[in-house]
């Protein structure tokens, strides 16, 4: 079955963006009651009447929302949250329903924001109510993204975490030598991606008795429904989930909770919609730049294009330096380009044009670094502090210029655009060095999940309140990408693209 989302139109999803703040709309009436679990004490759950916190406001302007503490969950699973003193906006303002609730749950909110957290609070909502706490834990939990950097990073997180419980993690991506459900048997959490996950239950009938196991799925960037690469395949994937609940499943008891996770997006009461069930709408939570840990500023400058894109990409180059200095701040800059040579070429240009070395003592540091990389060029560039970064390095340099970046001794990093969908390193600014790459032959424009990835490493909560992310791009696409930066448009159907695909 198709979703139900709005008439299709072409367009890009919205990255975060300042919204009308819709937390605590929600769909359906009283929530279920909190199941008790064997010798674990439990608080009483507040009334989830009004999924509202207390809002009052803040010293800086900003609302500020009553925290939940972690004390509030049973102590045995508080594990699970070790390091955190209490739940944050986001996770507050969903707490009641994610932990103590069956509905189906949709929240959006910036990135970084911590919504993982929720899909480990309707984990520990699964194991509340099995009341197991052994390898006797008898469903499934499903958890797709569509980037395999997330499903590994995934996997060492939950694995760690979950262990403690009973549960077996099993990642399933594409770099996985998971080949069918016979291996899946023993798994409790299953972490894949749409396209591996489409192939393995297009036959769910020949494996239907792990198919009715499944009580939870969760979809993480739900606002990649409307990618035309990627979004047809996890549409796919959710409507055959959403079919297979309705022909397997024969009880209340036995349904599949969806639980999605997406950026702001103007539209999100059409994916809670979606994912509601006929007797139990979705909850939704929709959340505002303004809960965003650094305040994120998003600038899209555009340049006349060439007859050439090889021309147009090398001439960037050479303004790349006035925008870091307008924008950087003296602090990290993380600069993006389609190629390994582009990387090489735009650290060249930018030692020659810039000195982002403060003082002799940054300069002895970077010096004494230097000396430890293999690639003659990196040595040289380093010392002035500019570096590039792509996988034809030494792994033992790529590992060296991570940590060199993330301890903030690094003035720039000119990495290629798939850093973005692996190692998590945030910066003060980042910049998107044109929106075009050469794929298949010819240059193309950036996927909507790659420029929203890329967008998502400005801002270090740790060291910053405030960041930047600048789109270098043409004339003629600037609207385009003004659109998508200022969150006017909406997520759509994408699957009528790819419809022969998955009939």
């Amino acid at each position: 079955q198709r979703p139900r989302l709005s008439p299709p139109r072409q367009s890009w999803a919205a990255p975060e963006q300042t919204y009308d703040n819709l937390s605590g709309v929600s769909f359906g009436e009283q929530p279920i009651s909190p199941p008790t679990m064997a010798n674990v004490p439990m608080l009483p759950p507040t009334p989830v009447t009004n999924i509202t916190l207390p809002v009052t406001p803040g010293a800086d302007g900003r609302s500020s929302v009553q925290l939940r503490k972690i004390s509030e969950i049973p102590e045995v699973f508080r594990p699970v949250f070790k390091g955190l003193p209490h739940f944050n906006i986001v996770q507050s303002q969903v707490f009641d329903n994610v932990l103590y609730t069956d509905k189906p749950l949709v929240v959006c909110a910036p990135t970084g924001s911590g919504k993982t957290v929720v899909f480990e609070l309707a984990i520990v909502r699964q194991l509340m109510q099995s009341g197991q706490r052994s390898s006797a834990f008898p469903h499934k939990i499903i958890y797709v993204s569509p980037i395999k950097a997330l499903c590994a990073e995934r996997w060492t997180d939950w694995s760690s975490k979950f262990s403690r419980y009973g549960l077996t993690c099993k990642e399933l991506t594409g770099d996985t030598d998971v080949d069918d459900f016979h291996e899946l048997q023993s798994a409790h959490v299953i972490i894949t991606t749409p396209e591996k996950w489409d192939s393995m239950t297009r036959k769910w009938k020949d494996n239907v008795s792990l198919m009715e196991r499944v009580r939870l799925f969760c979809i993480d960037e739900v606002h990649l429904l409307s990618d035309t690469d990627r979004g047809p395949t996890m549409e796919a994937v959710v409507s055959r989930m959403k079919t297979i609940q309705s022909s397997v499943m024969r009880s209340n008891a036995n349904r599949i909770r969806f639980v999605a996770v997406s950026a702001t997006i103007p539209n999100a009461k059409d994916v809670a919609t979606w994912l509601s069930s006929p007797d139990l709408s979705a909850a939704l939570h929709s959340l505002s730049e303004e809960h965003r840990p650094v305040r994120l500023r998003k600038v899209v400058l555009s340049f006349p294009s060439s007859k050439s894109s090889f021309k147009f990409d090398m001439s960037l180059n050479y303004k790349l330096c006035h925008i870091i200095s307008t924008y950087a701040e003296d602090k990290p800059a993380l600069v993006f380009c389609s190629t390994r040579k582009g990387t090489q070429q735009a650290a060249g240009i930018l030692v020659k044009e810039a000195r982002f070395v403060l003082t002799s003592q940054h300069r002895q540091r970077l010096q004494h670094t230097s000396h430890s990389f293999k690639d003659a060029k990196l040595r040289d560039f380093v010392v002035c502090g500019v570096a590039f970064h792509h996988a034809g390095l030494d792994a033992s340099d790529r590992s060296a210029l991570e940590a060199l970046f993330a301890h903030g001794d690094l003035p720039v990093l000119i990495a290629t655009s798939t850093l973005a969908m692996g190692v998590n390193l945030p910066a003060h600014l980042v910049v998107i060095k044109s929106t075009q790459q050469y794929a298949s032959g010819g240059f193309q424009e950036y996927s909507e999940s790659q420029v929203v990835q890329m967008i998502g490493r400005a801002g270090r909560p740790q060291f910053d309140t405030t960041a930047t992310a600048v789109i270098m791009t043409r004339h003629e696409t600037r609207h385009k990408y003004e659109m998508l930066v200022g969150g006017t448009q909406l997520i759509e159907s994408s699957l009528h693209h790819n419809m022969v695909e998955h009939i």
